[in-house]
């Protein structure tokens, strides 16, 4: 059994994988590229660099969300290796308190084009509200448009409570966003959203107070791992001493593209100690 379920999930993985299969959107969380720390050396930097562009390249994504990446030089430098992606929109999120800029980003890349792209930071409605969200907004091969956002969620460093509450906060303003940009885009096709990136929470009860997943999933969005075990799911397994064992951070919440599963990519703990994630957007 064991067997047949590893050989079922490589079979799942390459299918995933091949080229000319559906649009494939992956995003990764990728560890305070490059570097794999704040405080990383140029040395480090080039490695941490040199093993995500050969990681990448396996991949090869069709969308690009990367998650906790420096600036759009190191963005753009890493999705180069992949013909045909180009950088839309890369963050510059401010710490609350200092007003410098951040090393952890959101970047949108993608192969097709991009109608639109811009990245806006949280707004203040609670105190220490720090970073926000990517978007583009890119048109697939039937002319419609699909609107994408990258985000990075309140880390758990902090009481519980007020951590939630913030989390809790960022997901209405999400759900908010939708309306917000059908506006925007009156006389368009939107074929579909998709909201992904790290939440930092899950929908296994582990943050009672967090009521993320339900929310959004209130608001119509579909969690892509619903119908996926929680073993099969464990984004985060960081290496160091942590209080949190493996987990599910990373997420794909969707709106208009149907019953859509997400799809782990077992990713090199060189890179990040995050694993990759994947959907396939089917293609009119």
């Amino acid at each position: 059994m064991k067997y047949l379920l590893r050989l079922l999930t490589a079979l799942t993985l390459s299918s995933f994988l091949q080229a000319g299969t559906p649009l494939k959107v992956i995003t990764w969380n990728l560890e305070w590229f490059p570097g794999k720390s704040p405080k990383a050396t140029t040395k480090e930097a080039a490695k941490h660099m040199k093993d995500a562009q050969e990681a990448l390249k396996k991949l090869n994504p069709d969308v690009f969300i990367g998650v906790e990446v420096r600036d759009w030089a190191a963005f753009e430098e890493l999705c180069a290796v992949i013909p045909g992606l180009k950088t839309h929109v890369v963050s510059s999120f401010t710490d609350p308190n200092t007003g410098e800029i951040r090393p952890q980003q959101v970047g949108i890349a993608s192969k097709l084009v991009c109608r639109a792209a811009a990245w806006e930071p949280w707004k203040p409605t609670l105190p220490e509200m720090a970073r926000g969200f990517s978007f583009a907004a890119l048109e697939q091969k039937n002319g419609s448009l699909l609107m994408v956002y990258g985000l990075h969620l309140k880390s758990n460093r902090g009481d519980p409570a007020e951590v939630a509450a913030m989390r809790n906060e960022q997901a209405a303003q999400l759900i908010a966003q939708r309306s917000v940009v059908e506006k925007a885009f009156t006389g368009k096709t939107i074929g579909g959203w998709i909201l992904t990136g790290d939440f930092n929470t899950n929908h296994d009860g582990q943050f009672p107070l967090c009521k993320v997943a339900e929310e959004l999933t209130k608001a119509g969005f579909r969690n892509t791992w619903a119908d996926t075990p929680q073993k099969k799911r464990l984004t985060w397994a960081s290496a160091r001493e942590s209080e949190f064992k493996p987990t599910t951070f990373d997420y794909f919440f969707t709106l208009g593209l149907g019953d859509l599963n997400a799809v782990m990519l077992e990713s090199p703990e060189s890179v990040s100690d995050h694993h990759a994630i994947g959907i396939p957007i089917p293609q009119e």
